[in-house]
C-alpha cells in the first residue's frame, strides 16, 4: 500500500495529487460511503430531482409545495452535514491504512453533529450574503470556507473558529482550490445531465430518478472525500504534519 503519511515541502499543495488521492479513497470505499451519501441525497426528492414530479400528487397546492421545498432544504442541510462528518472520519481512517467502519464513523459524526451543523449553516449564510453582492464574492467565500468542516471535526473547533481556521489554511492556495472546486462542479453537472438524460430516454421517469439518486450518492461521497483530502494536504504543506498526527485526535 502506498504510504500516505509522508511529509511534503512547505507550500507544496497540488490539485492533481488531491484528485488522485480522492479517487483512490473513493474506489476503496465506494459502497459504504455511498450508503451514507445516498441517504443524504433523499431530501432532493422533495426539491428538484428529475422524475420526482411523476410521483407527486397532481393536486398539490402552492402552500404544500412551499412546505415541501422548505422541508427538503432543511433535511438536506442536516443530512449532508452529518454525512460529510461520517465520510470525513472514514476517509482519514483509510488514509491511515486502517479499515473503514461505518458504525465508528457514525459515532464520530454524531459526536460533532451540532458544531458541524453550525458550520454548514454559517457557511451557507455567508456564501449567500456574498452572493447578494456579486457572484465573484460568493465564490471567494465558498473557497475560503471549503475546509471548515474537516477543521471542525478533526480539530474539534466550534463553528466560528472552524471557519476562521479554514480561511487561514486556504490562504495562499485559493486559486488552486477554486480551480479544483470548479472542475468538480462542472464535471459533476455535465455527467449528471448526460446520465439522467440517457436514463430518462431508456427507462422513463423511474430510471431517471434512480440514476439521479445513484449519481448524487457517488458525487456526494467524492466531494466529501475531496474536501477532506484538501484539508489534509493543506496542513501537510503548510504545517509539516503527517496523516497520523492530524488524525491523532480520534485515537
Amino acid at each position: 500500500m502506498t504510504d500516505t503519511s509522508q511529509h511534503f515541502a512547505e507550500g507544496d499543495f497540488r490539485v492533481g495529487r488531491v484528485l488522485s488521492r480522492t479517487f483512490s479513497v473513493l474506489s476503496r470505499n465506494l459502497l459504504p460511503f455511498c450508503l451514507v451519501t445516498v441517504i443524504a441525497a433523499l431530501p432532493n426528492l422533495l426539491i428538484s430531482a428529475p422524475g420526482a414530479r411523476a410521483f407527486a400528487p397532481a393536486t398539490i397546492t402552492p402552500g404544500a409545495s412551499a412546505i415541501r421545498l422548505l422541508l427538503g432544504f432543511g433535511l438536506s442541510m442536516v443530512l449532508n452535514a452529518l454525512s460529510q462528518a461520517i465520510v470525513l472520519y472514514g476517509a482519514f481512517e483509510d488514509m491511515r491504512g486502517r479499515p473503514v467502519h461505518l458504525i465508528e464513523s457514525l459515532r464520530i459524526g454524531l459526536r460533532r453533529f451540532f458544531p458541524v451543523l453550525g458550520v454548514a449553516l454559517g457557511a451557507a449564510i455567508l456564501t449567500a450574503l456574498a452572493g447578494i453582492l456579486l457572484v465573484i464574492p460568493a465564490f471567494i467565500v465558498a473557497t475560503m470556507l471549503l475546509v471548515a468542516m474537516p477543521a471542525c471535526v478533526v480539530e474539534q473547533l466550534g463553528p466560528v473558529k472552524s471557519m476562521d481556521r479554514s480561511k487561514r489554511l486556504t490562504k495562499g492556495h485559493r486559486w488552486k482550490i477554486f480551480g479544483l472546486w470548479l472542475l468538480a462542479m462542472v464535471a459533476a453537472g455535465i455527467s449528471q445531465s448526460v446520465l439522467v438524460g440517457l436514463a430518462k430516454i431508456i427507462g422513463g421517469s423511474t430510471l431517471a430518478l434512480i440514476t439521479f439518486l445513484a449519481w448524487s450518492a457517488i458525487f456526494g461521497a467524492f466531494y466529501a472525500i475531496m474536501v477532506v483530502v484538501t484539508y489534509h494536504d493543506l496542513r501537510v504543506a503548510k504545517e509539516g504534519v503527517d496523516t497520523d498526527q492530524i488524525a491523532a485526535v480520534f485515537d
